[in-house]
């Protein structure tokens, strides 16, 4: 064994040893500040919840998913990765609990969650008997479909 203690420290500086000058590091631009138009707390009520915005939407959303009742997938398109939760059939009175920073979702039927690879308004759109309400419910709103926008920094 001590014999071959020469070869393989041979072996182990040859591997170690550099070809040529380190690549220099990915350098990304910062994000552009995220939209405060879903802090002040509200609710969203509707049959489905479709959710798009830029890179960075998935660290301000949350939801629960319970696979007794609901089935989820995450999945990769060309637009960015796309996350769908949808109350299994025959199943009511469920429903599907989500948060993106203040604003309270619940979705009856499917909620949908798109994260684009460019940079997009974030955009919620509650379609199918939706209901919206400020957190201190003095405005609300209810028709077939609303549609809240948020511009990034605004």
């Amino acid at each position: 064994m001590i014999e071959r203690l020469p070869l393989l420290a041979l072996f182990l500086a040859a591997a170690c040893r550099s070809t040529g000058p380190a690549p220099p590091p990915v350098r990304r631009s910062p994000p552009p500040p995220w939209t405060t138009a879903f802090v002040q707390p509200a609710v969203l009520i509707a049959d489905e919840i479709r959710i798009e915005g830029p890179e960075g939407l998935l660290q301000h959303f949350a939801s629960r998913q319970d696979p007794d009742l609901v089935t989820y997938t995450s999945r990769t398109t060309p637009e960015g990765l796309l996350q769908e939760t949808v109350v299994r059939p025959g199943i009511g009175g469920v429903e599907i609990a989500g948060q993106l920073d203040g604003l309270e979702l619940r979705a009856l039927r499917r909620l949908l969650v798109l994260q684009h690879f460019e940079d997009v308004p974030v955009t919620v759109r509650g379609k199918g008997n939706a209901f919206w309400a400020s957190g201190d419910g003095k405005e609300q709103r209810r028709e077939e479909t609303i549609l809240l926008r948020g511009a990034p920094g605004r």
